[in-house]
């Protein structure tokens, strides 16, 4: 049944699952190429985790075909947020700073999955394929990044016309907010952070004389629509908006590795907040602080505070993992290596610990050590693409060209950029001469591909 808004405002029939075509997919895969010509996709291991995490999270009770959403973080002072085809969803480093609770950032990303579980932008495609207009994966990502990027590749007639026909309409934007508010719900989330963060988002376009911020500009905010989201928002039970420990290390580490050199301003809100009567802000700042000092190349007090939150906190793993950034930093990769080999193996976090210790064994020379610990943790997390990178890495410096072309390949797929990835397995192939069963392994490779490309039948 059609959901009705206290008004009498009818949406339309509101779906929680998703369905993702296999031309929408091969889209997608277009889509995040094209992005990545006009955008930096952070690789960060730790931020990468955090952005998946919260996104599986959210998509936990959705039913269909989940296992094909994919979450990227952008670097971008934009505050904006994207649901591309084939189920690519994005927030800007900008997003996450401007939010002040994981909740917050939680609500955005809910309401993304919410256009995508209502196949919003499939639906304005087919609209717009009828009209004649081309819906090319290049004029896609400029309308949906938004920005100078994206202005510029407006300026042909077609762009600026497909960019009319692929806005949100109001219509659209109430559904992803009704969705959106279960689904924030679901994932035990409260559903106040949505109205929360709106406001505050619509307030501050109104006191500010600069540009509306871009989130705004391709998901439209009316007084209608807040209206709605509050309305509805006795619907669901009072739930507590617990701080999440990782939320604010995930926002501090954002700050201090990229906005601005050498840690910009946030240096000193960084200091400031250290002396929170917050413990969990102060150890987030305190957090910040190490990456600042190492951003710096102030390596004396980046040990030294790294050391000291380890010390004061044993059990949460970011701090070993800080600690050996900061021995990385300082040339002693034999110290990182130990520091990391003590720390616990808790969860998904020992994919990240592996990928910081095989990088630190590399460094000290132990590359079969390395070798075996990446291959270790990607059977845990095969699709984890920091992993692909760091292993061809390893592969190179043990001279084994046709595992290193491979692994590069894979990490080149798991990117979206599939002429590349089929490109190094080519080169794979011409290095796997000595070994029958790596050149098979590596050209049934290649035969897959080119079925996903189209290449052959």
């Amino acid at each position: 049944m059609p959901a009705v808004a206290q008004s009498g405002e009818s949406l339309g029939p509101l779906q929680a699952a998703i369905v993702v075509s296999p031309e929408e997919e091969a889209m997608g895969r277009e889509f995040i190429a094209a992005a990545r010509k006009q955008l930096a996709f952070i690789e960060d291991p730790l931020l990468a985790r955090y952005v998946e995490t919260l996104g599986r999270r959210l998509a936990g009770r959705l039913e269909g075909d989940t296992a094909s959403l994919r979450f990227f973080l952008i670097e971008s002072r934009l505050v904006n947020a994207f649901a591309g085809p084939g189920g690519r969803l994005a927030i800007f480093t900008g997003l996450m700073t401007t939010t002040r609770t994981e909740a917050e950032l939680a609500s955005v990303m809910a309401h993304e999955l919410g256009h995508v579980a209502q196949r919003h932008l499939p639906r304005m495609m087919d609209r717009a394929s009828r009209r004649q207009l081309p819906t090319t994966a290049g004029i896609l990502a400029a309308i949906l990044l938004g920005g100078q990027a994206g202005a510029a590749a407006m300026a042909a007639t077609t762009g600026a016309a497909m960019s009319d026909q692929l806005r949100y309409n109001r219509e659209f934007e109430r559904e992803a907010d009704v969705l959106g508010l279960t689904i924030l719900t679901d994932a035990g989330y409260p559903a106040a952070a949505m109205i929360d963060f709106l406001k505050r988002l619509d307030q501050e376009n109104r006191l500010q004389s600069a540009e509306v911020p871009e989130y705004l500009r391709t998901h439209p905010l009316t007084q209608n629509r807040l209206a709605l989201v509050e309305s509805r928002l006795r619907q669901y039970g009072d739930v507590a908006d617990s701080p999440s420990l990782d939320y604010h290390h995930a926002h501090a580490r954002v700050r201090a590795m990229f906005e601005g050199p050498a840690g910009g301003g946030a240096m000193a809100e960084f200091l400031h907040q250290a002396e929170s009567e917050d413990p969990l802000r102060a150890r987030a700042a305190r957090y910040g602080l190490v990456l600042a000092f190492i951003k710096q190349g102030d390596h004396e007090r980046a040990l030294g505070n790294a050391a000291a939150l380890r010390t004061d906190y044993p059990d949460y793993p970011l701090y070993a993992i800080v600690l050996a950034e900061a021995l990385l930093a300082d040339g002693q990769a034999d110290e990182a290596v130990a520091v990391l080999e003590s720390t616990e193996d808790k969860g998904d976090i020992s994919v990240t610990v592996a990928y910081y210790l095989g990088d630190a064994l590399m460094k000290s020379g132990q590359l079969g050590e390395a070798r075996r610990r990446l291959r270790t943790a990607l059977r845990r997390a095969p699709t984890d693409a920091a992993l692909y990178k760091l292993l061809a890495r390893v592969e190179g410096e043990r001279d084994q060209w046709a595992q290193s072309f491979q692994a590069l390949a894979e990490y080149h797929f798991l990117r979206d950029e599939t002429d590349q990835a089929l490109g190094h397995l080519q080169t794979a192939a011409t290095h796997s001469a000595d070994s029958a069963y790596l050149k098979a392994s590596i050209d049934a490779r290649i035969k897959e591909i080119e079925r996903i490309l189209g290449k052959t039948k």
